[in-house]
């Protein structure tokens, strides 16, 4: 009998840890679920006031040299214009960049539960080769 309650006391023992690793890995995702939304927030937010300031400033820079330069006002609206596009463009590439090789979404947990894979695939193996080596009597 008291074989069993051993058994029973080890399956108990090994779910409470499964529990337990399977509560922490769901904290650090949900830590890093935040995280990841706050780091979307503030990007948006930050894209969104350089947009507006950008818009502001260009709106500004183009009466500005327009009416400085009122008998060539065409080829400062064309010249102006071209500028803007190609630094649109160059914005547009660096925030496809920056959203392409940013973090992998919950690399820390996937690494986590990896490393728990790992052992307990470890401790399977080693109670696997303890068995055999010592055969119930």
């Amino acid at each position: 009998m008291s074989e069993q309650q051993g058994l029973f006391w080890s399956l108990r023992h090994l779910l409470g840890d499964l529990l337990e690793i399977g509560r922490t890995r769901l904290a650090l995702f949900s830590n890093e679920a935040q995280e990841e939304r706050l780091r979307l927030i503030a990007i948006l937010v930050a894209s969104f006031l350089a947009l507006s300031s950008l818009v502001i400033g260009v709106v500004l820079l183009v009466i500005f040299l327009a009416l400085a330069f009122w008998e060539s006002r065409l080829l400062v609206v064309g010249a102006a214009s071209l500028v803007f596009l190609l630094a649109a463009a160059l914005f547009a590439w660096k925030s496809r960049s920056e959203i392409q090789n940013g973090p992998l979404l919950f690399s820390a947990s996937l690494r986590e539960l990896k490393r728990d894979i790992g052992k307990l695939r470890a401790n399977l193996h080693s109670n696997t080769q303890n068995q055999d080596e010592f055969p119930p009597a």
